[in-house]
């Protein structure tokens, strides 16, 4: 048994020494105060995979190759987005491997590759090389890891969804987590972030308001869902992907880039930025932020992906709204609704159906995705099936989603307006030219309603 404690120890090392390359950075020396915190995951791992081959070596590298793992997507998210991993991305890994154009670009092949060629080989020469400390020839030499693994099975059902859940997750508030990644970090370490972040999404819903004095009751009075003497109109609400005004980058981006989006902003009522709660992904925080009306503040742990627990029950959107006055209400999007599990969110979101790839047949593409016009079509298309009854349609486009690298858009027409390289970036050129797109779509809802 020297070398199963003797392996564990250097893994736990290792693995302090990993956390150091995490990024962002932190100050915290590599022993502190929480270090038999950040310990405990790589502990239980290590246990679990020596229980199942009772092979220390094995363990070790499958540990080490793990942790690794976790530190390099980790570097690669906050390269790309500005967000350290939080728990909630582990859920999107089988969307990683059906869609991998939308994951694995950011991260790197090579780094992928990397990954998965040191996890094989940890696995084939560890368990080929090193033989198990005990050996196994009868079905009851099996109870000790049955027992285990039903143990620890039940420990995490237990704090999970179980009779523990409750004082586990006031247990892990005692430590101060903020739901603010960064700081988190800093003081608990990723993987125990990871954890924490994980056990606490079980929390309620929604921070509940606190209480408030009663006042006297006046009768009630029923609003009217809409107010005499309007008239019910089509409503459309388009969520661009990747869309910013790229004109404010330099002068020497064409100013009419924008020309109907510019008119359109001219003759509204209301006009200007928008903040929203993310950063270059996870479009369905501001998909939900913008329905709800919720600030981010308010969902707690929910907040790094609301579709994954908090929506698959019924929350109040705008669409309820709509519905309650006698529209139609349509999300339009062209892409498959399994993505972020919006087939299932949606209806809870107040959406009478859900339009995806599936709608749009033989549809134009300009690049690898249906083209932003096309997306319009397929808007006005809905909004003309009832004369009777208005439509409020939210639509989530695809054709600017990145990477916009060197030769996405060969096949596609050419823009005499835009430079190939604008301030010296292929990337900008081809981004430029989808915006051109978007433009188009603005001009055909707008002249459609």
């Amino acid at each position: 048994m020297l070398l199963f404690f003797a392996s564990l120890a250097l893994t736990i090392a290792l693995i302090l020494g990993l956390e150091r390359f995490a990024h962002p950075r932190s100050n915290r020396p590599i022993f502190h105060r929480l270090s038999m915190l950040s310990t405990m995951p790589p502990v239980v791992f290590y246990s679990t995979l020596f229980m199942v081959s009772y092979r220390p070596v094995f363990s070790a590298l499958v540990t080490l190759v793990v942790f690794a793992g976790i530190v390099i997507v980790n570097n690669a998210k906050m390269a790309i987005l500005r967000e350290p991993l939080v728990f909630s991305d582990f859920a999107l890994l089988r969307q990683a491997i059906q869609y991998p154009a939308l994951y694995i670009k950011y991260v790197g092949v090579g780094k992928v590759v990397g990954v998965i060629v040191a996890a094989v080989s940890a696995v084939v020469l560890a368990v080929t090389l090193e033989s198990p400390l005990v050996h196994r020839s009868d079905l009851d030499d099996f109870f000790p890891m049955a027992l285990y693994l039903v143990t620890v099975i039940g420990l995490i059902y237990s704090i999970t969804r179980g009779p523990f859940r409750g004082p586990f997750s006031d247990l892990l508030r005692r430590f101060g987590p903020t739901a603010s990644v960064a700081q988190d970090m800093d003081k608990l370490s990723l993987v125990v972030c990871l954890i924490f972040y994980f056990f606490l999404s079980n929390e309620p819903a929604l921070r509940q308001a606190p209480p408030v004095r009663p006042r006297p009751r006046r009768p009630a009075r029923v609003p009217s869902p809409l107010p005499p003497g309007l008239k019910r109109t089509h409503v459309v609400a388009v969520q661009s992907e990747s869309f910013f005004d790229a004109r404010r980058l330099h002068p020497s981006i064409p100013q009419n880039l924008l020309a109907r989006y510019d008119a359109a902003a001219r003759e509204a009522s209301y006009r200007g930025r928008l903040t929203v709660p993310a950063w270059g992904a996870n479009t369905m925080r501001t998909e939900f932020a913008f329905l709800s009306g919720l600030p981010n503040e308010a969902l707690g742990f929910h907040r790094f992906n609301p579709y994954l627990s908090l929506c698959k029950k019924p929350v109040w959107t705008i669409a309820h709204l709509f519905r309650s006055m006698g529209y139609r209400t349509i999300c339009v999007h062209p892409f498959h609704a399994s993505f972020f599990d919006r087939e299932t969110v949606f209806p809870n979101l107040g959406f009478d159906r859900f339009i995806d790839i599936e709608s749009f047949g033989d549809a134009a593409h300009f690049g690898p995705y249906v083209c932003d016009v096309a997306v319009a079509d397929k808007i006005c298309e809905v909004l003309d099936e009832d004369s009777e009854k208005p439509a409020f349609v939210f639509a989530i486009t695809m054709e600017n989603h990145g990477k916009w690298e060197k030769g996405r858009l060969d096949d596609c027409p050419a823009d005499d307006a835009i430079e190939e390289r604008p301030l010296g970036s292929h990337e900008l050129g081809s981004y430029l030219r989808h915006l051109r797109n978007t433009d188009g779509l603005v001009d055909r809802i707008v002249s459609d309603l």
